[in-house]
């Protein structure tokens, strides 16, 4: 009968311990966890503001805008902090008093990177001024907002807000106007319903959840990411504990506790992915159900051709001259009386100006 060597048994034994180490060190299957990552930071306060500067908000306020480039909300205090949100991003930054008048103004500002900032769609910088600004009449306050060229909402009592990313910046002002002294009633063209001043509510940027994998990469958690990939773990703390264990460890360990809290997040992960898509597809119906905008109507193009040409407000040298023109300004013809023609320029300034005056574009 044939005998097995002594080292068969050793050999055997060894293989199996190989085979029991790799199935131990292999754990239980695992995918990526589902993570919300912590709002970005903001500056935690700054200095109060000095007597000598012209704020308009005060510490503990807020004020929401509906201005030409949408929605923003800015958030006062404490001292010199203010906190700006927009298109769903919240961020912060420590004005800057200023130790002298710039435009008359003795507000405050920051012009440049702020320290505490992460980038929210390329926007990097800022270029921020808040202040108050005086005025001898309407006339002139009007044609000043015309000049700086951004868009403002304001109110009838002079509270003014124009704000727009340009390229990596964003621009916000925020100014007090003041007529012959003191704050005016009455402002054409005002919209008092856009604009609101209240107690501070602070409300956290809302962020999205994501798929972090083992070797650190993200993806957005999605539906498709979602089915494509098989998620250990949901929430913020989410755990890294295995989901399902291998046959080795069934047959010698109780994996029960573990299968059970990992069956619960996958449903929990399940369920969050149909609601995304149920969500997805009513927005999708909501949008395929709203009638369609018109296309906006096509205006003739033209030019300044003068080198310094006054806009009016009526279409008569009488009338009063709005602001100044140069030439190859382009502009659109918003509509016709006799020789004169209004017009509208890029930055959305409009008046009238002598037909003789423009290059019409064939």
């Amino acid at each position: 009968m044939f005998q097995p060597s002594p080292a068969a048994p050793r050999g055997r034994t060894t293989i199996v311990a190989a085979l029991a180490a790799l199935f131990l060190l292999a754990g239980c299957a695992t995918g990526p966890r589902v993570v919300t990552p912590e709002p970005p930071p903001v500056p935690e306060g700054g200095d109060a503001v000095p007597e000598q500067n012209e704020v308009v908000l005060s510490d503990g306020t807020q004020l929401v805008a509906d201005a030409p480039w949408g929605r923003i909300k800015i958030e006062a205090g404490p001292g010199l902090r203010r906190v700006y949100t927009w298109r769903g991003h919240r961020r912060g930054v420590v004005l800057e008093p200023r130790t002298e008048r710039f435009a008359g103004s003795m507000g405050i500002h920051f012009e440049g990177e702020p320290p505490v900032w992460e980038p929210a769609d390329g926007i990097t910088k800022v270029d921020i001024e808040e202040g108050q600004r005086r005025f001898e009449t309407v006339d002139d306050a009007l044609i000043w907002m015309q000049i700086r060229r951004l868009r403002y909402s304001y109110t009838n009592d002079g509270m003014v807000v124009g704000w727009k990313p340009d390229g990596d910046t964003l621009v916000v002002e925020l100014w007090q106007f003041y007529i012959d002294g003191e704050k005016p009633t009455s402002l054409p063209k005002a919209e008092d319903t856009r604009l609101a001043v209240g107690p501070l509510q602070v409300v956290p940027q809302e962020m999205q959840p994501q798929l972090v994998f083992a070797d650190g990469h993200t993806e957005p958690y999605t539906t498709a990411t979602a089915a494509k990939h098989s998620v250990a773990a949901a929430g913020s703390q989410a755990s890294s504990a295995p989901i399902s264990c291998n046959w080795f460890q069934r047959t010698f360990t109780d994996c029960s506790a573990r299968a059970e809290a990992a069956a619960k997040a996958k449903a929990k992960a399940e369920a969050e992915a149909r609601a995304k898509a149920q969500a997805a597809a009513e927005a999708a119906r909501a949008a395929a159900a709203k009638p369609e905008t018109p296309p906006e109507p096509e205006y003739p193009s033209a030019t300044i051709s003068g080198s310094t040409v006054n806009i009016r407000e009526g279409s008569s040298t009488n009338t009063k001259v709005l602001f100044q023109a140069k030439e190859g300004d382009a502009v659109e013809i918003l509509k016709e009386d006799k020789d004169w023609r209004y017009v509208k320029f890029e930055d959305d300034r409009e008046g009238w100006v002598a037909n003789f005056l423009l290059d019409h574009d064939e």
